[in-house]
């Protein structure tokens, strides 16, 4: 047991690695499976104990093609999956939605960004950005359409950003990057405004410290989580790292500030894998299509920091 902590301590990667080119490629695998016949893909395996028929779904067929990029897969059936997501899609108001639901920002913002990567010409679904300015009136609902914004192209973008500028600003995380980053969970709150000023290209005085402050909410199980949680959560962990991607966090920069513990986000991101190939959201959980997203995506970019080290 001693031998196998000295290990351990000694060479942290043998034990929380980059995935392997098999274990790539059984994520792959479990992400194809779950591709639907007529396009677009599922959340989560079929439960063999329900006889209702499985519906693709939006939001899954965006996690599967992004996933699928940074695992450096090819797209199996793009014209069916671009098929699919322009279903999703009403003309009429420019809204997007998951099959037999209602349009809403969030869903909107997804149909945009999976519409980009399946490469679907912007003129088959440029009413949605019209949506997005009429219904984007909240910080998350900025929050997520600046993602949209910026999948479209930022200087592209056929409306004037300067209300969602000032929706951000009113964001608490705006206020004091060093308390807010402190404080229990604040991590995702600073994280959050961050991301969302990159995105969009502002740059603000968060922004000169966001990887100092950002890396003192990381908490001792390697991830960052909720404000009044004990335990972190992948898509706050997304969140947080997203930010730190987008600020282009300097592992070789040589000034006197806190830097995350890759090793230790290796480690969380890690225990969500299960032996099926695929990711949970929350450890010791089935796998679904968002664990894949999100671990998937932080695992590429660990190994992009990593890389940088060298």
């Amino acid at each position: 047991m001693r031998i196998a902590i000295a290990l351990v301590l000694l060479c942290p990667s043998l034990v929380f690695a980059q995935p392997t080119a098999a274990q790539k490629k059984e994520t792959v695998k479990w992400i194809t499976a779950l591709e639907a016949p007529n396009g677009g893909f599922y959340l989560a395996p079929q439960d063999p104990n329900i006889d209702a028929k499985p519906v693709p779904m939006l939001r899954a067929t965006n996690g599967a093609v992004r996933a699928m990029k940074y695992l450096g897969a090819e797209v199996p059936n793009k014209d069916k999956h671009a098929a699919f997501v322009l279903s999703c899609y009403d003309p009429k108001t420019g809204g997007f939605a998951e099959p037999g639901g209602k349009p809403d920002v969030t869903i909107t913002s997804i149909g945009v960004m999976a519409s980009a990567e399946l490469g679907i010409p912007k003129e088959k679904f440029a009413k949605a950005m019209d949506y997005l300015k009429e219904n984007a009136k909240t910080f998350e609902d900025v929050r997520i359409g600046a993602a949209a914004v910026e999948a479209w192209g930022v200087k592209d973008c056929p409306f004037d950003l300067k209300e969602w500028n000032e929706i951000g600003k009113q964001h608490p995380g705006m206020k004091d990057a060093a308390a807010e980053a402190l404080r229990d969970g604040e991590a995702r709150s600073l994280g959050s405004v961050v991301a969302f000023n990159l995105r969009l290209g502002l740059t603000r005085r968060e922004e000169s410290v966001a990887d100092h402050y950002l890396a003192l909410g990381q908490r001792q199980d390697g991830g960052w989580g909720k404000k009044g949680e004990k335990a972190s959560d992948i898509e706050t962990t997304y969140r947080v790292m997203r930010a730190m991607v987008l600020h282009k966090d300097n592992p070789k920069d040589n000034r006197k500030h806190k830097s995350a513990d890759l090793a230790a986000v290796r480690k969380f991101v890690d225990a969500h894998r299960n032996k099926d190939g695929g990711y949970a959201t929350k450890h010791g959980d089935k796998s679904s299509m968002s664990g894949a997203y999100y671990c998937v995506i932080v695992s590429k970019w660990l190994d992009d920091m990593e890389a940088a080290k060298k």
